[in-house]
């Protein structure tokens, strides 16, 4: 037993950084070495690679359809039998490209007026949304093998099942490459000036550059509770104590705050034949305390066969999490929950931390401060491949699969037209029917308008073919007890 103890013990210990106490920036950041395709090397034999995926509509799903994503999320989870961390990070969006798929482009035919006053309805949208910014999800799996090749050949060999998982839940998975994996990192070190980043990997391995000067900043300092860089104060929360049950919308309550965040879910898989043996030992734990009870009654002459509550509860639980691992294919896993706020100041970072600690309370989560941890949980909650925080504690498949990282799918087409505000998201939508295999929409009449003129209407919104012209359209608002008019813009 004593062998089996220090290999569960050893599942849970957090990875040594590369340098204990680091004489500059670059020293902080925890990789030794980067690929053109994306594997990092973080440690020695140990590699890594980052995954982007999309959301899918989960929160608007009825409940049949969430328990079926739920489900194939859970089959997911099972599958995976290394380490991995799910990253979701809430990222400054580049609205320059947004401008690009919304904005209407000046011409010289007189229309210039209207398209300005659409372009700043647009713009009125964007900023009553989340405030400018998007939502990245990330898959990272670290794996450990002697060289560069036996990794990158298992990779490949994950990335299978990765990928025909993902295919069944509806959500599109893709891997990143080496300059993407670094362009991520530098979003976060430089958060406002991401449209500086200017690097490529090939070209530094010519000139011989170290990718490490190009990422990182040019200060840092860590505080006990919290840390700062140039431009912005940064913390990092850990998820301390569970309630016996918690609902799946507790972690998109904590990523949906619209403030620039990076939550992160380090899994630490236990292998089967080590998950039956722990619990064996902890239900033989339980069996004997209970012989040493009723020893003790009958000594003092008491030879009631009645089990205490605690013992009773605890066996209970043990005998249940039994027959889920036996007969319902549940897995066990060493789980960690990071999240890193960044704010401008140090006042507004106190006011987010005290936000998400309330959503924890009201879900009856405890969430504190990573005191003394700070440099270790942002290596942690980074997209690297690291884990050097030890706060983890043991769960099943559905316990893990609670914390759904799936909230709402985005609609956000280039050239396309406005469709509203995602009442989830609170983002605008951008469609663009030519997409879709059938592009044929129905129309909702108003009163007092003709019919002929309210069907011509989908057609010339989104262009008819390559050549088309924008039109000018007349669009009724109803509005009690008076009617408005106004003029829409319509790209080809």
């Amino acid at each position: 037993m004593g062998t089996f103890a220090d290999g569960f013990k050893e599942l849970k210990k957090a990875s040594e950084p590369l340098y204990k106490t680091p004489k500059s920036i670059q020293q902080t950041i925890e990789i030794m070495k980067v690929a053109e395709n994306g594997i990092f090397e973080v440690a020695k034999n140990r590699f890594s690679k980052c995954y982007r995926f999309q959301d899918i509509n989960y929160t608007t799903a009825n409940e049949t359809e969430q328990i079926d994503i739920f489900e194939r999320y859970c089959k997911f989870l099972n599958s995976l039998d290394v380490n991995f961390k799910i990253t979701i990070n809430n990222k400054n969006k580049d609205m320059e490209q947004v401008r690009d798929y919304v904005f209407l482009q000046r011409r010289d035919d007189g229309y210039n007026g209207f398209r300005r006053i659409y372009n700043n309805i647009m713009e009125q949208k964007i900023h009553e949304g989340r405030q400018g910014i998007e939502q990245e999800r990330y898959l990272t799996i670290i794996i450990e093998r002697k060289n560069f090749e036996e990794a990158k050949a298992q990779f490949a060999t994950i990335e299978a099942s990765v990928h025909k998982a993902f295919r069944e839940l509806g959500a599109e998975i893709v891997p990143l490459s080496g300059n993407e994996r670094i362009k991520v990192l530098y979003d976060y070190y430089h958060l406002g000036d991401e449209g500086s980043f200017d690097f490529d990997i090939r070209e530094a391995r010519k000139v011989g550059a170290d990718f490490r000067n190009d990422l990182c900043n040019g200060m840092i300092q860590f505080y006990p509770d919290y840390f700062k860089d140039e431009k912005k104060f940064c913390r990092a929360l850990f998820i301390k104590k569970y309630p016996s049950s918690l609902s799946d919308r507790f972690l998109n309550e904590i990523t949906s705050l619209p403030v620039h965040s990076i939550t992160s879910i380090d899994v630490v898989p236990i292998p089967k034949d080590m998950t039956t043996k722990i619990l064996q030992k902890k239900y033989l734990g339980i069996e004997s305390d209970i012989i040493r009870q009723q020893r003790v009654r009958n000594k003092n002459n008491d030879f009631s066969s009645e089990i205490s509550y605690n013992k009773r509860i605890e066996k209970k639980e043990i005998e249940e999490i039994m027959d889920d691992v036996r007969e319902n294919d549940q897995c066990l896993y060493y789980v960690s929950v990071t999240v890193i706020l960044m704010a401008d100041t140090k006042e507004e970072l106190d006011s987010m931390t005290e936000t998400v600690e309330t959503i924890g309370k009201r879900n009856s989560v405890t969430i504190e401060e990573h005191y003394l941890k700070q440099r270790e949980s942002l290596n942690t909650a980074l997209p690297i491949g690291v884990r050097q925080v030890e706060t983890m504690r043991t769960m099943l498949t559905q316990s893990l699969a609670v914390l759904m990282p799936f909230n709402v799918q985005e609609l956000n087409d280039k050239q396309g037209c406005y469709y509203g505000i995602n009442q989830v998201s609170k983002n605008i939508n951008i469609g663009n029917r030519k997409k879709l295999i059938n592009g044929k929409g129905v129309y909702r009449k108003g009163t007092g308008t003709p019919r002929k003129q309210q069907a011509v209407r989908p057609q010339a919104a989104q262009g008819r073919g390559k050549g088309c012209a924008e039109v000018i359209l007349t669009v009724v608002y109803h509005r009690q007890p008076n009617m408005e008019r106004g003029l829409i813009l319509c790209r080809q």
